[in-house]
């Protein structure tokens, strides 16, 4: 398995995942490491009606991800989509081994008190600002982008700026 992007993005598969990320990947699967999606069937069905013909879909927990990517020697070119840095941060402590994450959305919910806007479609939390700059320290390039061609902004510089 090749992870050839992995990508923070609380939306999962949506349109430009669709239409550009699985392309940037040249990817054959999605995999999600999810541990409210891989518990929730309906959201479940509601990714694989998004995902377009031709490309396999896997939603696993974190543990059930980390024991797949451990276990698989194929060549598969794989989209791995994550929701938040928190959980992103998990995996690589659990030995997910990427050099570079994608930061895209994380939505402004409103459910959600605390949020610091970096971008029109980043919001981050203290968590958030806590596990990226611990994938940072851990050595792992962060870009954020919202589609591949934009030209990547380093979420580093956007927290000193927007949060000290």
């Amino acid at each position: 398995m090749n992870i050839n992007v992995c990508r923070i993005d609380d939306r999962l598969i949506h349109g430009q995942i669709v239409t550009k990320w699985i392309k940037e990947a040249n990817a054959k699967m999605i995999l999600v490491a999810d541990d409210k999606a891989a518990g929730d069937k309906m959201l479940q069905t509601i990714l694989k009606l998004a995902v377009p013909s031709g490309i396999s879909l896997e939603i696993l927990n974190k543990e059930s991800t980390i024991k797949r990517i451990m276990e698989d020697n194929t060549n598969t070119n794989v989209l791995m989509l994550v929701r938040n840095p928190k959980e992103a941060n998990a995996l690589v402590e659990m030995g997910l081994k990427v050099p570079k994450i994608i930061v895209g959305n994380i939505s402004n919910s409103k459910s959600k008190v605390g949020r610091t806007q970096l971008l029109d479609y980043i919001y981050v939390e203290p968590d958030d600002v806590e596990a990226l700059k611990a994938l940072h320290e851990k050595g792992i390039v962060l870009e954020v982008k919202a589609v591949p061609e934009e030209r990547a902004k380093d979420p580093m510089e956007l927290i000193a700026k927007k949060i000290g």
